[in-house]
């Protein structure tokens, strides 16, 4: 078994003949076995990027073309522009070619997943299956904070309580987009910066795979999407690209307009790569960017933008820490750009605490426990929070004390109206909380229990629900605060998004580490609850890039897991530890560089 399962690592040092290809092309894996893909035409080089993402990732590329395609494919009467379609059939053919390979047997059928399921046969890849897969990423922005009304989470309101206000509610998408630049007067160097990340699923293998393409008309290098040719976020010589995701509008899910806005999303990644300077790249892609998206360019002088709108927009509280962290500093250097990036500490916290606390830490009420321990230790957990600044540092004692009284008190509010909607009580809302215990409106009247004779108050309720997190602490972690550790309930569970993690693979196929962070921290971990384990996360921030054009030209990535998806090879996990650690992996389009430390080189050549 451990033969079969071995077959179908990825030999780096292997080379191919492969039909498909004009000339001789080189793929040289630096030390972190990122490719760095050397031709002599952009067919070529997309041939081989399309190799490569089937060579690495083989089994994500079957299980992303599942999930997009859902039975149907693209409509392609959408006329590509000539070069995307010639890309695209290039990166088709590269594909294609490592799924011949397989085929020929005695490469463990290219992925253990695909060994194990005993899957007999494997379609070939065709341009339509790329171009889902770019309509399935732009779907997975679309759930907006206000869709949680239409999706039966929340049902009736009772009649006698104020409607529940949308704004209220948070429901996040699958992924979300963001990038922010220094402008060059607050640069070091007097060059800007961009800074970009996605808040995503934290899975194994990582949804994005690095690669370095040195095309004829200058090295792209940047994250791209497996079953994608093109660099999604990155960078040439010239200029440095990300994107913001925002609220889609509703009208936006018509079929017709989905794959409308797949075209234009490919054809404004496939220009990037030859864009001189920031306002020609911006303004080439304003006419055709899909709704919802933003994007953000620098180039060595100046950044350019272009919002799909300029409607204000509610900040959220993760922009708000984001906003404090830019108006602190007058002046950015690389270092200072992943600092802000790295920062872990919660606006959510700083602004929901406050509100909380604000009676008990002045005066000390009659309590509902007569327990003396218990009264005891909230009497320390309350000593604590008075002296937290908000940093969601994982061997810390204080976000732990924070987010179980929060749930706690959310739970005591939204359970006595929603009793059924679990998931609406368990994931963490403080936008409600703050709202409900700033008194907007009539919104205080949540913390009254409707079905007790008496009106109870928001301070009610605090009061309780800090005797219940404090009870659920002492049972959980023992009656020393100072032992409580964030980490031991807040960690990142990393598991397989491919076709199979069942069985002999469930091991391979798992990481576990405790975390910093929060759903409102820069570096953003989430919650996604499981029976009895509430701040467990397995989405956050899996993708983090800084870039600049300054004199040095390298620039700075942070994946969660490794660049192939195979859970043997030595690759699989080894960034896992630089992004728990919230360390970058420094990439250079500069060969000689790419070629110290090398794991290998691979030379496709053409099958005459």
């Amino acid at each position: 078994m451990y033969v079969l399962l071995t077959a179908s690592v990825p030999d780096y040092d292997e080379d191919f003949t492969v039909a498909g290809i004009e000339q001789t092309v080189d793929v040289l894996r630096d030390s972190f076995a990122i490719p760095h893909i050397i031709g002599s035409s952009a067919a070529d080089i997309y041939f081989a990027i399309g190799f490569s993402h089937a060579q690495d990732r083989l089994s994500q590329l079957l299980s992303a073309r599942q999930k997009a395609n859902a039975g149907r494919l693209a409509n392609l009467t959408i006329p590509l522009p000539n070069t995307v379609e010639d890309d695209l059939a290039a990166y088709t053919a590269g594909v294609n070619a490592w799924l011949d390979i397989v085929s020929k047997g005695w490469r463990g059928r290219g992925a253990p997943e695909l060994l194990i399921s005993g899957q007999n046969e494997i379609t070939p890849w065709r341009p339509a299956d790329s171009l889902n897969i770019a309509k399935y990423f732009l779907a997975s922005l679309r759930l907006t904070p206000h869709e949680l009304a239409n999706s039966g989470l929340v049902e009736d309101t009772p009649s006698e309580n104020p409607p529940f206000p949308q704004d209220m509610i948070t429901y996040n998408p699958r992924v979300s987009l963001d990038a922010w630049a220094v402008e060059s007067a607050q640069s070091v160097t007097g060059v800007p910066i961009l800074a970009a990340d996605s808040i995503g699923p934290l899975s194994l293998p990582s949804e994005w795979y690095l690669a370095d393409l040195q095309l004829p008309t200058g090295a792209v290098m940047g994250s791209t999407l497996p079953g994608i040719p093109f660099v999604f976020v990155g960078r040439n010589d010239r200029i440095a690209w990300a994107f913001r995701s925002s609220d889609f509008p509703r009208d936006e899910a018509l079929e017709p307009l989905q794959v409308a806005s797949a075209v234009s999303f490919i054809t404004i990644l496939e220009k990037l790569p030859r864009s001189t300077d920031a306002g020609d790249a911006v303004e080439e892609a304003s006419d055709i960017l899909p709704a919802g998206l933003e994007i953000l360019v620098i180039d060595r002088n100046t950044s350019a933008s272009s919002p799909q709108d300029d409607r204000s927009r509610k900040p959220s509280l993760r922009a708000l820490r984001l906003s404090t962290l830019q108006d602190r500093q007058t002046v950015f250097s690389m270092e200072g750009v992943k600092a802000v990036q790295r920062d872990t500490v919660s606006e959510a916290s700083r602004v929901l605490l406050p509100l909380m606390a604000r009676e008990l830490w002045f005066q000390n009420p009659v309590l509902s426990s007569e327990d003396r321990n218990l009264v005891q230790l909230r009497s320390q957990v309350l000593d604590l929070l008075a002296a937290w600044n908000g940093n969601m540092d994982r061997y810390s004692p204080e976000p732990l004390a924070f987010w179980a009284w929060s749930l706690a008190l959310q739970r005591r509010i939204l359970k006595d109206e929603f009793p059924i909607q679990e998931q609406l009580w368990k994931l963490p809302n403080p936008e409600f909380l703050i709202s409900a215990l700033s008194a907007r409106g009539e919104s205080a009247d949540w913390c009254d229990i409707r079905t007790s004779s008496r009106v109870e108050t928001c301070q009610d309720q605090i009061e309780a629900a800090l005797d219940d997190a404090v009870d659920w602490l002492n049972q959980r972690h023992g009656s020393d605060p100072s032992s409580w550790m964030w980490g031991s309930e807040h960690y990142v569970e990393m598991n397989s998004s491919t076709i199979s993690s069942e069985g002999l693979l469930k091991e391979f196929l798992s990481l576990r580490k405790e975390i910093s962070g929060d759903p409102y921290t820069q570096f953003s971990t989430s919650f996604d609850p499981t029976n009895d384990r509430p701040f467990v996360s397995n989405t956050g921030s899996n993708f983090q890039a800084i870039m600049s054009m300054s004199e040095d030209m390298a620039s700075y990535f942070l994946l969660p897991a490794g660049q192939s998806g195979h859970p043997m090879s030595p690759f699989f996990d080894n960034f896992f530890q630089i992004w728990s650690q919230n360390a970058y992996l420094t990439m250079t389009s500069d060969l000689s560089a790419a070629r110290s430390g090398s794991v290998g080189l691979s030379r496709l050549s053409p099958d005459r």
